[in-house]
Formats: C-alpha cells, structure tokens, sequence
C-alpha cells in the first residue's frame, strides 16, 4: 500500500517517551483510517501489524497503539490470535449515531453558554484563533486538532461528568468519519463558520443559539457523509459486495 506518510522510527530510541510514541500512533492511525475511508482497505480485509511496522519503519508498539485507537472508533475489529480486519460500514447505525451526536453536542453547547467560566472562555477563544491560523496557513493536521480542542471546551465548560462521558463515548465513533470529511474541498472553511457561529452564541450567553449552531454544525457533517456515499455508492457496493 503506497502512503505518504512520513516514516518514524522508534527503534533507534528504545527509552522515548510516551509523547513520541502516542504521536507515532496517531499519525499511523490516521493513515490507515484514510486508507479504509478512501477504499484502498475494503470492509473484510484483513491488516498485518508487521506488514505495518516496516511500512512505517516502526516498532510493533505504535502499530498495536493505532490498531487499539481503531477498534475503539469502530473501524477495525480485532480477534484473540487473528489479524485485524476492516468492519462494513453499518450506514443506517452510523446516521442514527449522527442523529444523537447532533442532539447531545447541542445540548452540551446550551449548557456552556451559561456555564462556561473565565478561563473557558478564554481558552475557548484562543483555540479557534489558533484553528483560523491553521487553517489560513493550509496546515489540515493542526486544524483538525484545534477543532476537536474547540469542541472538548464546549463539553468541558458544561461541568457535566455525565454528559461529557456520554457524549465522548457516542461521539468516538463518528470521529474518523467527521476528520475524513475535512479533507473534502471548502469544508474545512464551513466547518469553520460554525464554530465562529458557536463561540460567539456561548460568548453571548445565547443558549438557544448555541444549541441551534451546534447542531447544525453536527447534522451537516453526517449529511456530507450522507452525499460522500452516495457519490460513491457503486465503490461501496462493491467493496462490500
């Protein structure tokens, strides 16, 4: 499998912290999720984690770490003692999961336009500047960082441990869907306005529009993946055929 993927090598330093393999793993990680939504891995194929370590020009760690972040996004499915494979994609789940993202994240935005304290505020602010920056500059990787930030301050500033594990249990496996569509031409800048749309509800303490923002924000990203499919619904049909 091609990748342009920059290669990363932990071997040579075996005492590394942490920070730089869970790095590694993400960058893996995105890689792969790339190759499943682009179809290059089709739903059944099966992934081998040394085929991986010397694509990456890794150590088996990282691979395992990406291969875990995967399972955990519902994109992969991993047996005792079998490779890994790619799951079909369970359309109709995957809308009724948007469906309740949309409701939940509202929510979330609602309560933060009246609960968000000053340091919130704040931090809230400089990540969507630091998101326009990269956007401006054509980084997509910090971009999507800086927006996945924004929204954790959105659910951070409900002070509901409740509502914030719910919401990060569900939202988990619409994530590698909701970074996938980013790349699509102009959705990075729509995706943008919502969140300008979004602070400057919460900053007004605008409860009502927060929510409305919000969720219009969350439903159009399924819809998106909605056109996606059916763009490439005879791609699909085969791959899961």
């Amino acid at each position: 499998m091609a990748s342009n993927t920059t290669p990363v090598d932990d071997r040579a330093n075996p005492g590394a912290r942490p920070k730089a393999r869970i790095t590694q793993a993400s960058a893996i990680r995105q890689a792969i999720e790339n190759d499943i939504l682009s179809g290059v891995l089709k739903p059944g194929s099966p992934i081998d984690e040394e085929e991986l370590a010397a694509r990456f020009n890794v150590s088996r760690t990282p691979i395992r770490e990406a291969m875990l972040q995967l399972q955990q996004g519902g994109l992969i499915d991993k047996q005792p003692r079998r490779h890994p494979t790619v799951v079909k994609l369970d359309l109709p789940r995957l809308v009724h999961m948007y469906e309740a993202v949309s409701e939940l994240e509202a929510l979330c935005a609602r309560y933060a336009a009246t609960r968000i304290n000053s340091r919130e505020r704040e931090e809230l602010q400089d990540v969507h500047r630091l998101a326009a920056e990269a956007l401006a500059a054509g980084n997509a990787a910090d971009y999507a960082r800086y927006g996945r930030h924004f929204h954790a301050i959105i659910m951070q500033a409900t002070h509901n441990s409740v509502l914030v594990e719910t919401v990060n249990k569900l939202a988990l496996h619409t994530l590698a869907y909701r970074r996938f569509q980013l790349s699509r031409p102009g959705l990075s800048e729509q995706n943008q306005a919502f969140h300008e749309e979004i602070l400057a509800a919460i900053l007004a303490g605008d409860g009502d529009r927060a929510a409305d923002a919000m969720r219009r924000h969350v439903t159009l990203s399924g819809d998106v993946l909605a056109d996606y499919i059916s763009m490439g619904e005879s791609v699909l049909a085969d791959a899961q055929g």
